[in-house]
């Protein structure tokens, strides 16, 4: 897919076609992804992708501080449409968080490529968990005992990240099963 980027001069919004880029040669093409690919995607030059993301880290470093906020919107959402349909009860947020966790996403697909290849940079990854923090306050200021609101985000992420770490992946019943165990943990 090739995106049409008119020149701008509003450095902002190049940074944001360059992602909008980046995430789908993510989506097509793993986390092989290479600076090249996300510029003809992109249609600018590799000079000018460079010019914004100077290097390789630097665009999936970018692209996950993205992705988590695109996240964070589609759970505020999510926690809204909870919220408006069943109150301001105990466990809305994680509720959400469980709906999120099982609604197939293919942002949250990029957001796994680009998390993956930074695992071995600890300083890059550093600042994406500081931009994550807000998954431990929220989820611990939902109404549920901590150590059980922890458990249930911690059984979304290991649901969500399997494919990265190569766990078997679960059957439809069996992901049923386990969506429904987390949902009742919440009441």
């Amino acid at each position: 897919m090739l995106f049409y980027m008119p020149r701008t001069r509003q450095p902002e919004l190049t940074r944001a076609a360059l992602l909008d880029a980046a995430s789908v040669v993510l989506r097509d093409q793993g986390a092989a992804l290479s600076l090249d690919a996300v510029a003809r995607a992109a249609g600018v030059s590799k000079g000018g992708l460079l010019h914004h993301y100077p290097s390789r880290d630097a665009l999936l470093r970018a692209l996950g501080f993205a992705l988590i906020d695109r996240f964070r919107q589609q759970l505020d959402a999510a926690h809204a449409h909870e919220l408006a349909a069943h109150g301001p009860a105990r466990g809305a947020w994680l509720r959400a968080y469980i709906t999120l966790t099982f609604t197939p996403d293919r942002d949250g697909e990029a957001l796994h490529a680009a998390l993956a290849p930074l695992a071995g940079h600890p300083a890059l990854l550093a600042g994406l968990s500081e931009a994550q923090a807000f998954l431990l306050t929220d989820a611990e200021a939902d109404g549920v005992p901590p150590g059980t609101a922890h458990a249930i985000r911690l059984a979304c992420d290991g649901y969500w990240m399997g494919d990265l770490t190569g766990l078997p992946r679960l059957n439809a019943a069996q992901a049923q099963a386990l969506r429904e165990t987390l949902t009742a943990w919440t009441r």
